[in-house]
């Protein structure tokens, strides 16, 4: 009979194997479970990082290899100083790509740059020797780093969005969270009596409307709503639970439930306002704390909900939108590719991911990292969503994949919303313009299962 160590094992023998074809190996004569990739624990591990957290992993790697020199670099110019590096074969060993000038990573895949993380994902936690990787993680959260299937990156911090409110404002006025859209609706004049704008978004960059009305469907429909959208399937943008998502949100407009400004506002001057408490409800991900920490009143308990499905027959109740974002990548041509791995092994452990939400205000995708910390109520409620979603998550690529058209279909919403089309014509354009999408042979495609 197979036991759970005996998997482990033929796991660390399956990375073994995939090393040496690869000719990058360490200098250990066996695979174990605290070290699968066979480091050499006195060669130097070269990090290269977009922010400083990237770096938090190093301590934890110096404990176990005293000998090893790990140097990570922040540098806010990535692109500028790795891509030279990668076309002279001498890449650093371990990435963390974020920033303006983040790597180009579809690029870099295409010219066989990037290696096939499936090793890491099935070598035994840092932590936790009877478990994998990949067991450690939360749900849905590595496929946004696969290209064709193969994990060429994993995306670290999980961002969660919803609607955001002010617990003392709804204290004060003895308002209900909304749990369904008519609630919400409900809500909204409420507000509106109150002398609030109900609703307020960040017009030139309608992205955020957008997000709130695919969030909408993936719930009413289920994860293949979103799926479709991704493979660009023909007729996605016209199913039924995309349809009664946007039509719900022109409630909004309807019932004249939108902030006055809003289709003018940035997104400094939307958060401006509903911070000022002269909105009630802001569409946004959880870095709104983070980019707006100086101007949050005392006192105001900045709480995060998730999108109100339509209604009780939602397919994802739970659902919530979480997208992985800043992703860690090993070069293929890594002169101390065990080194990299393993410092990503560290960087996927409880305790390193408990520090970078603790110092960066971050959510990462290690389950259950953020557990018992203490953090403001911002981040308190973000973290309590992503954990009651579950098997729940929404996510969806298109937005990354195919840039151009994401923008195009965000500035139809941003119209819609300000009342410049009808929702037949925001259909029809979307549509029109995934099926270009679609059909364009200069446009790389990309399919998720």
């Amino acid at each position: 009979m197979l036991t759970r160590r005996t998997l482990l094992q033929s796991a660390l023998a399956g990375a073994v194997l995939s090393r040496c074809s690869s000719g990058t190996t360490g200098t250990g004569s066996t695979a174990s479970p605290g070290n699968p990739f066979m480091v050499d624990g006195s060669a130097p591990v070269d990090v290269a990082i977009g922010e400083e957290y990237g770096g938090f992993a190093a301590a934890a790697y110096r404990k176990k290899y005293a000998s090893a020199t790990v140097s990570p670099t922040v540098n806010a110019q990535l692109a500028n100083a790795l891509l030279p590096r990668f076309a002279a074969g001498n890449p650093p060993d371990v990435v963390l790509s974020t920033g303006d000038q983040a790597l180009e990573l579809g690029r870099l895949v295409k010219e066989n740059q990037l290696a096939d993380l499936r090793s890491l994902l099935n070598a035994p936690a840092w932590d936790n020797a009877n478990a994998k990787v990949e067991d450690s993680l939360l749900p849905g959260m590595l496929d946004a780093g696969q290209y064709d299937g193969t994990q060429r990156t994993v995306n670290y911090v999980a961002t969660v969005y919803g609607l955001w409110y002010s617990a003392s404002l709804f204290q004060r006025n003895g308002w209900d969270v909304p749990r369904t859209w008519p609630e919400l609706l409900a809500l909204g004049t409420d507000m509106k009596a109150a002398g609030l704008g109900p609703f307020v978004y960040a017009g030139a960059h309608p992205y955020y409307v957008l997000e709130m009305v695919l969030t909408l469907a993936a719930k009413a429909g289920g994860h293949d709503v979103v799926k479709r959208i991704d493979n660009l399937d023909d007729g996605a943008w016209k199913d039924e639970s995309v349809t009664r998502a946007i039509t719900a949100v022109g409630e909004l407009v309807k019932r004249g439930l939108i902030a006055p400004g809003s289709a003018g506002f940035d997104h400094i001057g939307s958060q401006k306002r509903f911070l000022a408490s002269k909105a009630g409800l802001l569409p946004c991900g959880n870095w709104l704390e983070n980019e707006m920490k100086a101007l949050i009143p005392q006192n105001f308990g900045l709480t995060l909900i998730g999108v109100p499905a339509l209604d009780g027959s939602a397919a994802l109740g739970r659902g919530l939108h979480v997208a992985a974002t800043a992703p860690y990548l090993v070069p293929e041509q890594a002169k101390n590719k065990a080194g990299g791995l393993e410092y990503l092994r560290a960087t996927l452990s409880k305790d390193v991911a408990a520090q970078v939400t603790s110092e960066s205000n971050q959510l990462t995708i290690v389950r259950g990292a953020a557990d018992g910390l203490e953090i403001g109520t911002a981040l308190r409620s973000a973290r309590d969503l992503l954990t009651a979603a579950g098997d729940q998550v929404i996510t969806w690529y298109f937005d990354s994949w195919y840039p151009a058209f994401a923008e195009t279909a965000a500035q139809v919403t941003g119209q819609f919303l300000a009342g410049g089309l009808q929702l037949s014509e925001w259909t029809a354009r979307i549509q029109s313009a995934a099926d270009r999408t679609k059909q364009d042979k200069a446009v790389t495609k990309y399919h998720r299962d």
